[in-house]
């Protein structure tokens, strides 16, 4: 029995079947579309359904859905530049890295931020603003202090700064109330809630690493730094009794002002200092080193300076190279090491998975983000491969991290210092104003009873003046 031969196609055109075209011979257009073939939709008639190949048509609405990037999960409003840090201080008797060795100059991207309020904020918020960093070295925070020593309690604290999730709107009583139940968080609220707590710009401000660091020279021998970047504008702070119109009145005062000062040249500049602690002064100090909450005293270690950090260049493209940038303390150079502070050991760890979650898994391979140096990652060309070792492990003395006896947590003395010999009694007066204004807006009894006992361990006449001033 024999097969019928399969059924054509029926064909659709009006020549033979003999002389239509074959499939293949009709040219095919690949990634050559102009501009104006891009902004033609293919349909079937004029009010018909539009077919499916304008690939470059569904291409530009796949852009534009991924133009932007989610927004980050603390210090998500910003702006930044590029500029140049030039090492013209020697510190190679302390610091074998190449990015401070005299004379160095290495290009740097700078974003500046506000800590946990986002896009629908203003940057004149009473805020600790964020100083990122990024130097492009060949080697591949505003506040001197932070709220907490104990990571465990970073995401209390974030939470606590942010809106209400019932009213959606800032509570006073949720920040007053983790305040009130974290004693170490009170340097950092003085300082904030002083008149520095709103520069007048990101020019105007200083930058601290706050995190004690560790360097090594090339012998391998390491003393343990605190990073100053101190504004070369000196410091200007905005009255919010006295607010300007152009500042309280705009979202994005502070961003605007820097842009307007690189685009007319007028550019700003930070000189980078150092405090200097040796392992044994680590050893015999009266405070915990490591303590993100506290600082070096300048009287027992004064500032060292190291170079200048100018910033000349605004972005092109403020989202590809401002927002897509991802900064981490992991990444740094030979001679710069993490130190045992808790909440910088939690940082190495924890800024990956949102970076990767922002920006996706190729981060590192965003301009922006790329490292310099012209080493393979991940790749099999030239893939090195070294064979196991038979030499005997290095042994970790388990001093090296455990030497440094806690002598309690002492989350008074640096604040009490703070308030009565670095503020004036004019300063004394704005902070008692300050923390007044928002403390006074709590609902919550229990909470402002707290912080007034807190406060009144800190200065009793300090304390008086506040449960006076609001009315308590």
């Amino acid at each position: 029995m024999s097969l019928a031969p399969p059924k054509q196609p029926r064909s659709t055109s009006s020549e033979p079947p003999n002389q239509r075209p074959h499939s293949f011979d009709i040219p095919i257009k690949i990634m050559r579309h102009s501009s104006v073939e891009r902004k033609r939709e293919q349909s079937v008639g004029v009010r018909e359904s539009q077919t499916l190949p304008n690939f470059p048509f569904a291409h530009e609405a796949e852009r534009l859905n991924r133009d932007r990037v989610p927004q980050r999960i603390v210090h998500g409003k910003g702006g930044g530049a590029f500029g140049t840090f030039e090492a013209n201080h020697d510190i190679s008797d302390i610091c074998k890295a190449k990015v401070f060795k005299k004379g160095t100059k290495t290009r740097v991207l700078v974003r500046f931020s506000i800590g946990c309020e986002g896009n629908a904020f203003p940057d004149t918020i009473r805020e600790a603003r964020g100083f990122a960093v990024k130097m492009y070295t060949e080697d591949g925070i505003t506040s001197p202090v932070f709220l907490i020593r104990n990571p465990a309690l970073f995401s209390a604290m974030a939470q606590a700064q942010r809106r209400n999730p019932q009213t959606h709107m800032k509570d006073p009583n949720t920040f007053w109330n983790f305040v009130g139940n974290n004693p170490q968080s009170l340097h950092h609220i003085l300082i904030t809630h002083s008149d520095r707590g709103i520069p007048d710009g990101y020019r105007f401000m200083h930058g601290y690493g706050s995190h004690t660091f560790k360097m090594l020279n090339d012998k391998s021998q390491y003393v343990w730094v605190k990073f100053h970047l101190l504004s070369d504008q000196t410091i200007k702070n905005l009255d919010p009794t006295k607010p300007k119109a152009a500042a309280f009145g705009q979202l994005h005062y502070a961003a605007a002002d820097l842009y307007n000062a690189i685009a007319t040249k007028n550019y700003p500049s930070w000189t980078l200092y150092i405090q200097v602690m040796t392992d044994d002064q680590a050893k015999s100090v009266q405070f915990d080193p490591f303590d993100m909450t506290k600082v070096f005293p300048q009287k027992d270690f004064p500032l060292r300076k190291v170079g200048r950090l100018t910033l000349h260049e605004n972005p092109i493209n403020y989202v590809t190279q401002i927002e897509h940038a991802a900064f981490s303390p992991t990444h740094m150079p030979p001679g710069i090491e993490p130190s045992p502070d808790k909440v910088l050991q939690f940082r190495l760890t924890a800024y990956s998975d949102p970076q990767q979650r922002r920006i996706g898994t190729n981060t590192l391979s965003v301009p922006v983000n790329s490292p310099q140096t012209n080493h393979n990652f991940r790749g099999n060309p030239l893939h090195q491969h070294f064979m196991q070792t038979i030499t005997q492990p290095g042994v970790l003395d388990a001093t090296v991290f455990g030497q440094y006896m806690m002598l309690g947590e002492d989350d008074f003395s640096q604040p009490r210092d703070f308030y009565r010999r670095v503020l004036n009694s004019q300063d004394r007066a704005n902070l008692l104003n300050n923390i007044a204004e928002s403390l006074g807006r709590c609902t919550d009894r229990n909470v402002v009873h707290r912080m007034l006992v807190l406060l009144s361990h800190l200065d009793r006449d300090f304390g008086q003046k506040m449960a006076e001033k609001i009315r308590f």
